[in-house]
Protein backbone atom coordinates (compact mmCIF):
# COMPACT_ATOMS: atom_id res chain seq x y z
CA UNK A 1 0.00 0.00 0.00
CA UNK A 2 1.38 3.25 -1.01
CA UNK A 3 1.33 6.78 0.92
CA UNK A 4 0.85 9.35 -1.55
CA UNK A 5 2.70 12.76 -0.64
CA UNK A 6 1.05 16.38 -1.05
CA UNK A 7 1.18 18.35 -3.26
CA UNK A 8 0.90 15.38 -5.97
CA UNK A 9 4.02 14.08 -6.83
CA UNK A 10 2.35 11.36 -9.08
CA UNK A 11 -0.85 10.14 -9.81
CA UNK A 12 -2.62 7.88 -7.31
CA UNK A 13 -3.95 4.60 -9.25
CA UNK A 14 -6.48 2.37 -7.38
CA UNK A 15 -5.00 -0.41 -9.70
CA UNK A 16 -1.74 0.04 -8.55
CA UNK A 17 -3.13 -0.12 -5.15
CA UNK A 18 -2.29 3.96 -3.99
CA UNK A 19 -4.62 6.23 -2.64
CA UNK A 20 -4.32 9.61 -0.50
CA UNK A 21 -2.75 9.69 2.74
CA UNK A 22 -3.99 12.85 5.08
CA UNK A 23 -4.99 13.35 8.66
CA UNK A 24 -8.44 12.13 7.95
CA UNK A 25 -7.39 8.90 7.33
CA UNK A 26 -3.54 8.34 8.56
CA UNK A 27 -5.05 6.00 11.62
CA UNK A 28 -6.98 3.84 9.44
CA UNK A 29 -4.20 3.76 6.86
CA UNK A 30 -1.61 2.50 10.06
CA UNK A 31 -3.98 -0.56 11.44
CA UNK A 32 -4.32 -1.67 7.70
CA UNK A 33 -0.07 -1.80 7.36
CA UNK A 34 -0.48 -3.61 10.43
CA UNK A 35 -2.59 -5.98 10.30
CA UNK A 36 -1.32 -8.28 12.43
CA UNK A 37 -2.33 -7.12 15.24
CA UNK A 38 -6.16 -6.80 14.70
CA UNK A 39 -7.65 -8.40 17.56
CA UNK A 40 -9.10 -11.56 16.52
CA UNK A 41 -7.91 -10.84 13.19
CA UNK A 42 -10.79 -8.52 12.06
CA UNK A 43 -10.90 -4.79 11.49
CA UNK A 44 -14.46 -2.91 10.73
CA UNK A 45 -13.63 0.09 8.59
CA UNK A 46 -16.83 2.76 8.03
CA UNK A 47 -17.04 6.42 6.20
CA UNK A 48 -18.73 8.43 4.85
CA UNK A 49 -19.26 7.49 0.51
CA UNK A 50 -16.76 7.99 -1.70
CA UNK A 51 -14.13 8.33 1.20
CA UNK A 52 -11.61 6.16 -0.27
CA UNK A 53 -13.29 2.64 1.60
CA UNK A 54 -12.62 0.86 -1.72
CA UNK A 55 -9.94 1.77 -2.87
CA UNK A 56 -8.02 1.12 0.68
CA UNK A 57 -9.70 -2.15 0.87
CA UNK A 58 -8.60 -3.80 -2.35
CA UNK A 59 -4.71 -2.18 -1.53
CA UNK A 60 -5.12 -4.11 1.82
CA UNK A 61 -6.28 -7.06 -0.28
CA UNK A 62 -3.50 -7.16 -2.59
CA UNK A 63 -0.57 -6.37 0.25
CA UNK A 64 -2.09 -9.02 2.81
CA UNK A 65 -3.59 -11.54 0.82
CA UNK A 66 -6.75 -11.26 3.42
CA UNK A 67 -10.26 -11.43 3.11
CA UNK A 68 -12.63 -8.46 2.48
CA UNK A 69 -16.36 -8.01 2.41
CA UNK A 70 -17.42 -4.59 0.78
CA UNK A 71 -21.26 -3.22 2.12
CA UNK A 72 -20.90 -5.76 4.99
CA UNK A 73 -24.31 -3.93 6.32
CA UNK A 74 -26.00 -5.40 3.88
CA UNK A 75 -24.92 -8.84 4.07
CA UNK A 76 -26.52 -11.70 5.36
CA UNK A 77 -25.44 -12.86 9.15
CA UNK A 78 -24.44 -16.52 8.33
CA UNK A 79 -22.16 -15.06 5.60
CA UNK A 80 -20.41 -12.56 7.82
CA UNK A 81 -20.06 -15.12 10.43
CA UNK A 82 -18.42 -18.02 7.98
CA UNK A 83 -16.19 -15.29 6.68
CA UNK A 84 -15.24 -14.83 10.31
CA UNK A 85 -14.39 -18.05 11.33
CA UNK A 86 -12.41 -18.98 8.23
CA UNK A 87 -10.46 -15.86 8.72
CA UNK A 88 -9.34 -16.77 12.57
CA UNK A 89 -9.55 -21.00 11.10
CA UNK A 90 -6.69 -19.62 8.58
CA UNK A 91 -4.83 -16.87 10.45
CA UNK A 92 -5.91 -14.39 7.84
CA UNK A 93 -6.92 -10.64 8.45
CA UNK A 94 -10.45 -9.93 7.61
CA UNK A 95 -11.72 -6.67 6.89
CA UNK A 96 -15.09 -5.72 7.05
CA UNK A 97 -16.45 -2.20 4.98
CA UNK A 98 -19.50 -0.72 5.39
CA UNK A 99 -20.75 3.27 5.31
CA UNK A 100 -22.66 2.51 8.30
CA UNK A 101 -21.46 1.58 12.16
CA UNK A 102 -21.83 -1.82 13.15
CA UNK A 103 -24.53 -0.69 15.54
CA UNK A 104 -27.00 -0.27 12.35
CA UNK A 105 -25.94 -3.66 10.90
CA UNK A 106 -28.86 -5.38 12.50
CA UNK A 107 -26.71 -8.69 12.77
CA UNK A 108 -29.28 -10.92 15.12
CA UNK A 109 -26.68 -13.95 16.09
CA UNK A 110 -25.92 -13.75 19.31
CA UNK A 111 -22.09 -15.44 18.87
CA UNK A 112 -21.31 -12.63 15.64
CA UNK A 113 -22.82 -10.42 17.61
CA UNK A 114 -20.27 -10.53 20.50
CA UNK A 115 -17.50 -11.21 17.64
CA UNK A 116 -17.82 -8.22 16.66
CA UNK A 117 -17.93 -5.86 18.99
CA UNK A 118 -14.63 -7.43 20.33
CA UNK A 119 -13.08 -6.63 16.96
CA UNK A 120 -10.88 -3.27 15.81
CA UNK A 121 -13.69 -0.44 14.84
CA UNK A 122 -12.59 2.11 12.65
CA UNK A 123 -13.75 5.39 11.13
CA UNK A 124 -12.59 7.43 7.99
CA UNK A 125 -12.67 10.81 9.33
CA UNK A 126 -14.46 13.81 7.19
CA UNK A 127 -11.61 15.59 4.91
CA UNK A 128 -9.53 17.85 5.84
CA UNK A 129 -7.83 20.42 3.32
CA UNK A 130 -4.99 18.10 2.75
CA UNK A 131 -7.29 15.82 1.39
CA UNK A 132 -9.65 17.71 0.05
CA UNK A 133 -6.95 19.37 -2.54
CA UNK A 134 -5.27 15.99 -2.63
CA UNK A 135 -8.64 14.84 -3.90
CA UNK A 136 -9.25 17.23 -6.28
CA UNK A 137 -5.89 17.55 -8.09
CA UNK A 138 -6.01 13.47 -8.26
CA UNK A 139 -9.70 13.92 -10.29
CA UNK A 140 -7.87 16.45 -12.58
CA UNK A 141 -5.20 14.76 -13.07
CA UNK A 142 -6.25 11.92 -14.15
CA UNK A 143 -8.05 13.58 -16.94
CA UNK A 144 -4.57 15.60 -17.93
CA UNK A 145 -5.83 18.59 -16.33
CA UNK A 146 -4.85 21.32 -13.20
CA UNK A 147 -6.68 22.88 -10.89
CA UNK A 148 -5.35 26.35 -10.64
CA UNK A 149 -4.77 27.45 -6.79
CA UNK A 150 -7.02 30.37 -6.26
CA UNK A 151 -10.00 27.77 -7.26
CA UNK A 152 -8.98 25.45 -4.56
CA UNK A 153 -8.15 28.49 -2.18
CA UNK A 154 -11.64 30.02 -3.04
CA UNK A 155 -13.65 26.35 -2.77
CA UNK A 156 -11.76 26.25 0.57
CA UNK A 157 -13.57 28.89 2.28
CA UNK A 158 -16.87 28.39 1.27
CA UNK A 159 -17.55 24.52 0.02
CA UNK A 160 -19.65 21.90 2.10
CA UNK A 161 -16.57 19.89 3.50
CA UNK A 162 -17.66 15.59 2.53
CA UNK A 163 -15.97 13.55 0.11
CA UNK A 164 -19.25 13.38 -1.73
CA UNK A 165 -19.12 17.00 -2.09
CA UNK A 166 -15.25 17.27 -3.43
CA UNK A 167 -16.74 14.36 -6.16
CA UNK A 168 -19.39 16.56 -7.18
CA UNK A 169 -17.65 19.60 -7.43
CA UNK A 170 -15.04 18.01 -9.23
CA UNK A 171 -17.79 16.43 -11.80
CA UNK A 172 -19.08 19.73 -12.60
CA UNK A 173 -15.76 22.20 -12.69
CA UNK A 174 -14.97 19.63 -15.24
CA UNK A 175 -18.40 19.65 -17.48
CA UNK A 176 -18.06 23.18 -17.22
CA UNK A 177 -14.44 23.90 -17.96
CA UNK A 178 -15.07 21.31 -21.37
CA UNK A 179 -18.31 23.29 -22.18
CA UNK A 180 -16.98 26.96 -22.22
CA UNK A 181 -13.03 25.56 -23.16
CA UNK A 182 -11.32 26.85 -20.51
CA UNK A 183 -9.31 25.50 -17.62
CA UNK A 184 -9.77 24.80 -13.95
CA UNK A 185 -9.77 28.34 -12.65
CA UNK A 186 -11.33 30.72 -10.58
CA UNK A 187 -14.42 31.38 -12.67
CA UNK A 188 -14.88 27.61 -13.18
CA UNK A 189 -14.85 26.71 -9.33
CA UNK A 190 -17.36 29.98 -8.88
CA UNK A 191 -19.87 28.94 -11.43
CA UNK A 192 -19.82 25.35 -9.99
CA UNK A 193 -20.44 26.19 -6.42
CA UNK A 194 -23.33 27.92 -7.50
CA UNK A 195 -24.57 25.36 -9.19
CA UNK A 196 -25.20 23.21 -5.64
CA UNK A 197 -25.28 26.67 -3.29
CA UNK A 198 -28.67 27.11 -5.64
CA UNK A 199 -29.82 23.85 -4.83
CA UNK A 200 -29.62 22.03 -8.19
CA UNK A 201 -27.73 18.85 -7.93
CA UNK A 202 -28.17 16.89 -10.78
CA UNK A 203 -25.11 15.45 -11.01
CA UNK A 204 -24.76 11.91 -10.28
CA UNK A 205 -21.78 10.49 -7.61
Amino acid sequence: MSQIALPLEQIPSPERGEYLVTAANAEVHRHLLNWHDWTHHTLILTGPAASGKTTMAAAFEAASGGLCLDDAAETEDTEIFHLWNRANMEQRPLLLVSEKPVAQWNIELPDLQSRLAASLHLEIGAPDQAMIDGLFQKYFALRGLTISEDALRYLEKRMVRSYAMVHLLAQKMDALAIESKKPINLAIAKSALGFFDAGDEKVEI
